[in-house]
């Protein structure tokens, strides 16, 4: 008798494949897993279905490494990356496998964008499209940064542990880089996270995150990191977040260690500048003369 070709008997005969945004890589476990918000099963409405509420997929690693006892690599798959996987358990769809990703088309910014509140670049919107109750800036920044003005919150911050635990010197140092990078003495003499470059330059924020590809789309990377977190970018908060998530990330690019070990101002503001902010005309007189006016007024 020849068997029907409706008789599932295996689970692996009902596959079901999927699409989604990875909205969280740090894995308690360690074990390179990944939280994936499933396109057509996860609603884009966190209210509904929360991030926490997501179940974790394991992700696929090349069969030359190991695949126990800790062996092999890091899993490369990012933040706010598409993915394509599988379900293990058929039908229930809890155990979603990721088996690669998906790369997306990064399109340049129009020129329409350089408004005074320039709007996320279209191939972002999928990762804001669930913020719908997203944090004002001033919310945010009042709610978790203390201080009067920019300034203050932003040399307050990086004294903090989560600012990464800087000396008053460097915190200096990093603060006085970003009041010429944004532009602060057209702004009342305060930090402008809203500050954007001439055309056809197209930088943002108070470290003036390029857009270009030369650059590594930081610009992009900045809105996706503050859409993931529910914040603006140009929330004062969120754009000092993304500093410490990209002096941890590239430390050795960043001289982020040599940052942490200087001394002086002048030292801590050279080491900000020369990689982290790199630009094209130096200004370094000005950038150690704003950082040692905001070390006075911040100790005073």
């Amino acid at each position: 008798m020849i068997p029907s070709v409706n008789n599932k008997s295996y689970y692996g005969d009902e596959t079901r494949w999927f699409t989604g945004t990875v909205i969280n890589i740090n894995d308690p476990l360690e074990l390179g897993r990944v939280k994936v918000r499933i396109f057509g099963i996860h609603t884009s409405d966190t209210s509904l279905i929360e991030d926490g509420d997501l179940p974790w997929a394991q992700v696929i690693s090349p069969s030359t490494e190991g695949g126990e006892s800790g062996i092999g690599t890091n899993i490369g798959v990012k933040e706010q990356s598409q993915v394509f996987g599988i379900f293990l358990d058929g039908k229930n769809s809890q155990l979603p496998l990721v088996i690669g990703s998906i790369p997306k088309y990064e399109r340049p910014i129009s020129t329409a964008q350089y408004t005074s509140d320039p709007a996320v670049p279209d191939e972002l919107q999928h990762a804001t499209e669930f913020s719908k109750s997203v944090i004002e800036n001033e919310s945010a920044d009042d709610k978790f940064l203390s201080g009067e003005t920019n300034i203050e919150k932003a040399y307050n911050f990086f004294l903090t542990k989560e600012g990464g635990g800087f000396s008053p010197e460097q915190a200096a140092g990093i603060v006085g880089n970003f009041y010429i990078e944004s532009y602060a003495a057209a702004n009342k003499g305060d930090l402008n996270p809203s500050a954007q470059s001439a055309p056809p330059e197209k930088s943002f924020g108070i470290a003036q995150w390029n857009s270009s590809k030369d650059a590594g789309f930081r610009y992009q990377s900045l809105v996706a990191f503050c859409a993931s977190h529910n914040l603006p970018w140009q929330s004062l908060y969120g754009q000092l977040l993304f500093t410490i998530k990209e002096l941890n990330d590239h430390k050795g690019y960043y001289k982020y260690n040599e940052i942490k070990r200087a001394r002086t101002i002048r030292d801590a503001c050279f080491l900000f500048e020369e990689r982290f902010e790199n630009p094209k005309v130096k200004k370094q007189e000005d950038r150690v003369d704003a950082a040692e006016e905001i070390f006075r007024r911040m100790n005073d």
